[in-house]
């Protein structure tokens, strides 16, 4: 099975995330491969924020997602920051662009999931993630029964993901390959 995992990270935390995913998804038997979102203005955050430059690179090395990338999967993971409790204007432009494959709904069926990380707490992620399971059900995708992972950064020094991330990223794995999972 494909899981397609997008992201749009800035400062490397969800590039961490998706990375540690794609990881224990392959672990289980999943051809897992990461892209990310279109960003011109990555190379500024770059720039003014110390912790943006340590991924860098390895974030712009990443393909750029596309909505034929949506249709290659069986599973289909976001993952975005969250900005006023929504994914980022560089998510949402990416979901805007699927809007052929919600008029022929060629995504129906198909697994989600989706993950976030905050500034403003755990409620702030949650929308955010929640943000981009309306945009699944729109889509006629079906959600994995897993709770959404919302990572907590703060404003003054980056915190980046732990080794508890490993255990449920392991644990998403062990639940996505149950091939008669029931889904929500």
């Amino acid at each position: 099975m494909r899981a397609n995992i997008i992201i749009h990270s800035i400062s490397g935390n969800l590039y961490i995330i998706a990375e540690t995913f794609r990881e224990k998804l392959e672990e289980h038997g999943f051809d897992a491969r990461l892209y990310r979102v279109s960003d011109p203005d990555l190379h500024l955050a770059a720039n003014e924020r110390t912790e943006a430059i340590e991924y860098y690179e390895e974030i712009t090395a990443l393909p750029e997602a596309t909505p034929e990338k949506l249709e290659s999967a069986d599973i289909i993971i976001l993952g975005t920051p969250s900005r006023f409790g929504m994914p980022t204007a560089e998510m949402k432009a990416f979901l805007d662009s699927t809007w052929p494959l919600y008029i022929n709904q060629s995504l129906e069926g198909r697994k989600f999931y989706a993950f976030s990380s905050t500034t403003e707490g755990e409620y702030d992620g949650l929308r955010a993630a929640s943000s981009l399971y309306l945009w699944s059900e729109m889509m006629g995708l079906v959600n994995i029964p897993y709770e959404p992972y919302v990572h907590e950064e703060s404003d003054m020094m980056p915190n980046r993901p732990s080794e508890i991330i490993d255990d449920i990223a392991d644990r998403f794995a062990d639940l996505a390959s149950i091939p008669d999972l029931p889904l929500s």
